[in-house]
């Protein structure tokens, strides 16, 4: 066991409840945009961080653990209440974009504490927008950088980010776009345009409902976690595979995890290590600004279930006297009852609002019919579920139902029942209407594509395997693909990586 990070401590102080903020004292602005002055400012606040006692429940050793225990399944279900042992973890379900903001707000006051500046605000890693998507600068100088960390790739530091990075790694292999360009490079654009596609794809064209966006309920009476949304499954997770140090199966060095272990995809690519990177903090604030944007701007509606409002955690504030206090979900709705909002410049231009995808294959209807996806050739044969993917290997699911549309409740595609190897990167694309031989192509440029499950590595015993799932809105796509008013369509499952994962259940198409 890594005895340099401490578990959780039990409590032995009074729990006080959450106090709304009276004003908002910090904006978030983007990495790249930062003066030198603020640069400096950041730098020596998680200097001092780092600094403190790993007693100190504020330090970032402690706020590290923080994130290892509640992501990568240190704690378990109360076993009086259960005859199985299941473990806990804030992903995959409407967990995940509330507890992360209670997270990196506790995380973004005590830094403010520790300079003696209250209107201190963590920057945001603008990776949605063109000029930002890069490693930002202030974290790869190595001399006496509090920011700097050596757990990354080095492969991608310099080179524009991939937001649909596990699509397009093949079998280990990966052909970089250098961030310097030359940018009027056709792999060049045609990089800016599908990362800001994906975002287009994540933020508004299958985030029709809170449940495609957020993710699905995790309740008492049914904890295996339903489906993650498109905020988990998407940027989110490419992010941190494309900053962590790659996986090898044979490694030296890394990361020890709680049973002493060596695990070598570090420090962003591993949830249970990720917390150990100064960039995962900024990463994670433009996470939550993608929620912000989605809530404020974008029309987005989150869960009005008292179960959901009422849930809370425990987390400690005040560096000079850690002490803990419970916060709910209905008290970080609105960030601006957490005293922070987000740079009013960087929502007015977003440049994967308005994006012109483009179909793989001929979609008409009436005459058009002989040219639409209609009469193009198909397999023969259907999957039979459980159905394990194979990389590259795509499952024809064809004929799947389309419940006719009704006002104000979008359509969603589930596939539930997901079970896979929680140590290494899975991802699998979904895309409608699409002959089997082509699905390899679709991508979220693409009008037929429906959306993506993907996670990032965490813990895993030997023979391990989880169980998951993933929500796609797809109302926006049917309209794309000329199938709105359509009974069926086929469904198209696109393995992209390695690691083996079963599907259960087919998928369903519901209201």
């Amino acid at each position: 066991m890594d005895k340099t990070i401490p578990c959780p401590p039990k409590l032995n102080v009074p729990i006080v409840d959450f106090t709304p903020e009276p004003k908002v004292k910090r904006i978030r602005r983007p990495v790249h945009l930062l003066d030198r002055e603020y640069q400096e400012k950041y730098k020596e606040a998680v200097a001092k961080m780092k600094a403190l006692p790993a007693s100190n429940q504020l330090s970032f050793v402690r706020q590290a653990a923080i994130h290892e225990a509640y992501c990568d399944k240190r704690y378990h279900y109360d076993p009086d209440h259960r005859k199985d042992v299941v473990k806990f973890d804030v992903h995959s379900s409407w967990l995940f974009a509330p507890w992360h903001r209670m997270y990196i707000y506790f995380y973004e006051k005590a830094l403010g504490q520790l300079i003696g500046d209250d209107t201190f605000a963590l920057p945001f890693w603008n990776w949605d927008a063109p000029e930002g998507m890069v490693v930002p600068a202030l974290f790869k100088d190595s001399f006496a950088n509090s920011l700097y960390d050596s757990n990354r790739n080095p492969d991608n530091l310099d080179n524009m980010v991939d937001l649909n990075y596990l699509s397009n790694l093949r079998n280990g292999k990966y052909t970089p776009v250098s961030f310097n360009g030359p940018h009027g490079d056709k792999a060049y654009q045609d990089a800016i345009n599908n990362n800001l596609c994906t975002v287009h794809q994540q933020q508004m064209r299958g985030a029709g409902c809170a449940r495609s966006f957020l993710a699905e309920k995790l309740c008492a009476d049914n904890i295996s976690p339903k489906g993650q949304g498109s905020l988990e499954a998407m940027a989110h997770t490419a992010m941190h595979v494309w900053v962590g140090r790659p996986h090898t199966k044979t490694c030296t060095g890394g990361v020890v995890n709680y049973k002493g272990e060596t695990n070598c995809a570090n420090d962003m690519g591993f949830l249970g290590s990720a917390g150990r990177d100064p960039l995962f903090y900024s990463h994670h604030a433009n996470v939550d600004r993608m929620w912000h944007l989605w809530s404020t701007k974008l029309g987005g509606e989150g869960f009005k279930d008292p179960e959901w409002l009422d849930a809370s955690f425990v987390f400690y504030d005040d560096v000079d006297n850690p002490h803990p206090v419970r916060i709910k979900f209905r008290d970080v709705v609105d960030t601006t009852n957490l005293g922070y909002t987000y740079d009013a410049e960087s929502e007015k231009n977003l440049p994967w609002k308005e994006r012109q995808l483009t179909p793989l294959v001929p979609h008409a209807k009436g005459d058009g019919a002989l040219r639409s996806w209609s009469a193009l050739p198909k397999t023969a044969g259907a999957a039979v579920f459980p159905v394990t993917l194979r990389m590259n290997q795509v499952v024809e699911v064809p004929a799947v139902a389309v419940p006719a549309k009704k006002e104000g409740q979008p359509r969603v595609l589930v596939i539930h029942d997901i079970e896979y190897d929680p140590g290494v990167a899975n991802k699998f694309d979904v895309v409608l209407n699409v002959p089997k031989g082509s699905a390899l192509e679709v991508g979220p440029q693409n009008c037929e594509f429906a959306g993506s499950f993907a996670v990032v590595p965490a813990s895993s015993e030997a023979g391990e395997k989880v169980n998951g799932g993933v929500t796609f809105s797809i109302e926006e796509c049917l309209k794309d693909i000329k199938a709105a008013d359509d009974g069926t369509v086929d469904v198209i499952i696109v393995p992209r990586t390695e690691g083996e994962i079963k599907i259960n259940s087919a998928p369903t198409i519901q209201i």
